[in-house]
């Protein structure tokens, strides 16, 4: 059992980055592998990387959730679970490891400055900035239990703006959402009770 659902069994595909979402949309491509794993036996496969708001994206073939995404993802997910698999979606954003070429945006992240593994420049989140990630990661939550996830994976590891906020090396905020590890992650929390809220 995983929550309130229960799986065929206890092998779950990781939420590893397929790439195969050209112009941030579900592929044909992307459907025939989950597909293929499902049909293989998986208990359940994990769409990866899909960003939470286009200012989130890094490459020009990442998924981010959207209203226009749904058909592909209800297609995907209704092909998935065909062969008998639940299947779920790892929902993150990249804070400064997003590219500008791909968003059209400054990247956003606790704290600005050069990230140095860009290189980018970002600038530091103000508490409206906050807030709308936050909203945006419960709206992709609600998209994607539209669209007939059974399950969803919040990204908080890798560098990415969850981590950023949890890491005192990337968050040198001074207000309540730095400084002491309750201040660091409490991003963290508010988007886990958001989504929680569905």
């Amino acid at each position: 059992t995983l929550g309130p659902g229960t799986l065929r069994n206890r092998s779950i595909r990781a939420a590893a980055f397929e790439g195969m979402s050209q112009g941030h949309r579900i592929s044909d491509h992307l459907i025939q592998y989950h597909t293929a794993l499902a049909n293989g036996g998986v208990g359940m496969t994990t769409v990866a990387y899909a960003s939470v708001n286009k200012s989130g994206l890094s490459f020009p073939h990442q998924l981010y959730m959207h209203r226009e995404a749904v058909p592909g993802l209800q297609k995907l997910t209704a092909s998935v679970k065909k062969h008998g698999a639940a299947v779920s979606i790892q929902l993150g954003h990249c804070g400064n490891m997003a590219n500008r070429s791909v968003t059209g945006l400054q990247p956003i992240a606790p704290t600005g400055g050069i990230n140095w593994y860009g290189p980018t420049f970002p600038r530091s989140m103000s508490a409206k900035d906050i807030e709308q990630v936050i909203t945006d990661f419960k709206y992709a939550t609600q998209l994607a239990d539209e669209a007939g996830f059974d399950a969803i994976e919040i990204h908080a590891g890798h560098g990415y703006l969850i981590s950023q906020f949890l890491s005192p090396y990337t968050n040198k905020r001074k207000d309540d959402y730095g400084g002491s590890f309750e201040n660091r992650s409490r991003f963290m929390r508010e988007v886990l009770n958001a989504v929680k809220s569905i």
